[in-house]
């Protein structure tokens, strides 16, 4: 599947036409990691957004992300993402350093990879997917926070 197939079945892409969808994927550039290797730190700058074109990655939020809640996580909790899932994405919102840290899980996983300023300039000469993609984070921001609410809620904890 190429990178344009991919991204139109994204949700963070929803609403965009193809040549828009092809205006991004001008952008970024494949990589590839295998097995262990850490594509992102937690605390580090945030400087790219990804997408797994091939193979899987771990996401490893810690505990200092997590609010002191009673119920909540105390060690690293994880999650995978694969084919046509996104990561990264939230500092295009605040330029904010990454949340999370984030390891290749399988030998030749292919990532897609966009540089978080030639999003910005692209957003910047078409403000239309810049709202789209914009509207696409906040709509997946909000139902993870009501999620994570929930959550807390069920735990007995106060948010």
């Amino acid at each position: 599947m190429s990178v344009v197939d991919l991204l139109q079945h994204s949700e963070l892409f929803m609403g965009l036409s193809r040549e828009q969808i092809e205006c991004i994927a001008a952008l970024g550039h494949e990589v590839t990691c295998n097995a262990g290797d850490v594509i992102i730190s937690e605390g580090a700058p945030s400087d790219k957004i990804y997408i797994v074109c091939r193979g899987l990655v771990e996401v490893e939020v810690g505990r200092g992300v997590l609010p002191d809640v009673p119920g909540a996580p105390q060690l690293s909790s994880i999650v995978c993402l694969g084919e046509g899932q996104i990561f990264g994405e939230m500092a295009l919102v605040d330029s904010g350093v990454r949340s999370a840290t984030v390891r290749c899980a399988q030998d030749n996983t292919v990532l897609y990879a966009i540089p978080n300023q030639s999003f910005r300039e692209l957003f910047e000469r078409d403000h239309t997917i810049g709202f789209i993609v914009m509207r696409n984070i906040a709509t997946d921001l909000s139902f993870k926070l009501r999620h994570r609410n929930l959550q807390v809620r069920l735990a007995g904890g106060r948010i």
